[in-house]
């Protein structure tokens, strides 16, 4: 369960522990969990599966991004309201919280650690996977701040106010495309940061390098483990080029 813990920064990340895999009854019953009318505490569910064997960040990737992706697919084929997939997406949350007081010991921030800044593009309603990326980012002794606000006004603010080394921004469609493209200046402008450097992740991206280029964007993320690596080997980009 503590397998990202020892990862050292900038180093090329160990083959991931082996263990029992979520398949799609795991996902179905997880879904059926976060959607039922009535709160239901999904976390002895996962325990049972953490103790036969899955990892924690199989649980968080395998398990609950694709949990994710299916309520979100539920909405889009109207079997299920807004209102249900937004108290499932907050159950959600709430429950990676959970696991990570249950599975990982309390780190104190360190002061000379970097900071980065995730947010989802704007107008982007799915912002989970922003949540597994900051998991995985504070794990690897990141700094992070979330922001849910699509319409980029708090990151704005907050990139004004406040050094970031690294925003993070999150796509899942490509409606809102466009809209990213015209915001990525718009964001290094703001920032106190001259220097800022960005990556996008998000299903809009899967596959896609030409639009990583599109949006201006430094670099793009397509597992949410793999997030401290992308972002430290940037700014270790930058320090050689100094």
């Amino acid at each position: 369960m503590l397998a990202h813990r020892g990862e050292s920064r900038g180093e090329t990340r160990p083959p991931r522990p082996s263990g029992r895999l979520a398949d799609t009854d795991d996902i179905g019953r997880l879904a059926a969990l976060v959607l039922a009318q009535r709160d239901r505490d999904a976390l002895p569910e996962i325990r049972a599966l953490l103790d036969g064997g899955m990892t924690l960040a199989e649980v968080l990737v395998g398990l609950m991004a694709p949990t994710a992706r299916h309520i979100g697919r539920l909405w889009e084929e109207d079997a299920c309201d807004f209102v249900q997939v937004t108290t499932a997406m907050a159950r959600l949350r709430r429950l990676v919280h959970d696991l990570e007081t249950l599975c990982l010991d309390p780190r104190p921030v360190d002061p000379a650690s970097r900071r980065v800044l995730l947010v989802p593009a704007p107008a982007e309603t799915h912002t989970f996977g922003l949540t597994l990326a900051a998991h995985f980012l504070a794990e690897a002794g990141w700094e992070v701040t979330t922001s849910v606000d699509n319409h980029l006004a708090d990151a704005l603010e907050r990139l004004r106010a406040e050094w970031f080394d690294v925003i993070g921004l999150s796509l899942s469609c490509d409606v809102c495309l466009d809209r990213l493209v015209a915001s990525v200046p718009v964001l290094r402008r703001a920032s106190r940061n001259r220097d800022l450097r960005v990556i996008v992740g998000g299903p809009a991206f899967h596959g896609r390098p030409d639009r990583v280029r599109l949006v201006g964007a430094d670099a793009a993320v397509d597992d949410a483990r793999d997030a401290p690596g992308i972002v430290q080997s940037l700014l270790d980009l930058r320090i050689r080029a100094c």
